[in-house]
């Protein structure tokens, strides 16, 4: 994969993703250069893409570009104009489209201070307007209570969850896609972490309701799969300001098991949190994030 690579001691904003951030309340069998050199750090940015009626890009938009590096920006620039869509039919003929963007990028360290930047994820959305009935909107969604050892822990993340929802708006079944997190530990308590954290999810998400869509081409399904990113963090925690670098360490990609392969996008880590997001809309990549 073709990544733009730069030294960190030039870059304040990431250079900033420290210790304090990285193993606060952690036990860590490791060096603070073993730490820096096995954590990524990412962000999650958000715009909008043109999609012609063959597939390709006509154009994007990245929102507060003010507030994302220049040298993010160029990392973007290089590789959105190249991607290649599944063209958007609308009764049956291909049109030009304009869809919601996602994208996670992230900065792997290559050793010397040097990072790579690379888009790590994206996601795709209709552009429709809020409150649609086209689509499953969320009715209670109570948040998971978090689990107290993790807190004692220090151990804090997203969990990305698949929900199976009923025509009643009941959940008929979960699964956890990925649990990244944003904090460095052995890898046996990384391991513990993610595991309370997509139980506490696991079982609140199954109290959860919905609205089933009534109009639209998806009204008649017997079922529809949504998927929900959960957060997990400390009260007075302050936000990552948008454009800023945070912790990333991803976890492994599971599978939903009634989704079938093409609906199983490994990109579910690119979802903006506090949204339902369904699965199986919006424009499809054929191409790969980035070459090379």
């Amino acid at each position: 994969m073709n990544r733009h690579c730069f030294r960190a001691s030039t870059r304040a904003a990431l250079a900033g993703l420290g210790l304090a951030l990285l193993v606060a309340g952690l036990a860590v069998a490791a060096t603070p250069k073993q730490v820096r050199q096995q954590t990524e750090a990412s962000m999650l940015l958000t715009g909008s893409i043109e999609i012609e009626a063959d597939g390709t890009v006509s154009g994007y938009g990245i929102d507060h570009k003010d507030k994302v590096p220049d040298y993010v920006l160029a990392n973007i620039d290089k590789w959105v104009p190249t991607w290649r869509f599944s063209p958007v039919l609308v009764d049956g003929k291909a049109t030009p489209a304009r869809a919601k963007m996602s994208l996670r990028m992230a900065a792997e360290p290559t050793g010397d201070d040097k990072f790579a930047i690379y888009i790590a994820g994206a996601n795709f959305g209709d552009d429709s307007e809020s409150g649609s009935t086209d689509s499953v909107a969320s009715r209670k969604l109570k948040p998971p209570v978090f689990p107290r050892d993790v807190i004692n822990m220090g151990g804090k993340g997203t969990v990305y969850l698949v929900l199976k929802v009923g025509r009643q708006g009941t959940v008929e079944d979960v699964a956890v896609e990925q649990v990244n997190l944003t904090v460095y530990s052995s890898e046996q308590e990384m391991k513990r972490i993610r595991r309370r954290l997509a139980a506490a999810s696991v079982q609140r998400a199954w109290e959860w309701t919905f609205s089933a869509p009534s109009t639209g081409v998806l009204a008649g399904e017997e079922f529809w799969s949504v998927r929900v990113p959960v957060d997990f963090a400390y009260v007075g925690d302050r936000s990552v300001a948008y454009g800023q670098w945070e912790g990333y360490l991803p976890g492994p990609h599971t599978r939903a098991p009634w989704l079938a392969d093409e609906a199983a996008d490994k990109n579910s880590d690119a979802l903006v949190s506090g949204a339902v997001h369904m699965v199986g809309t919006g424009p499809r990549l054929l191409t790969p994030l980035q070459e090379g």
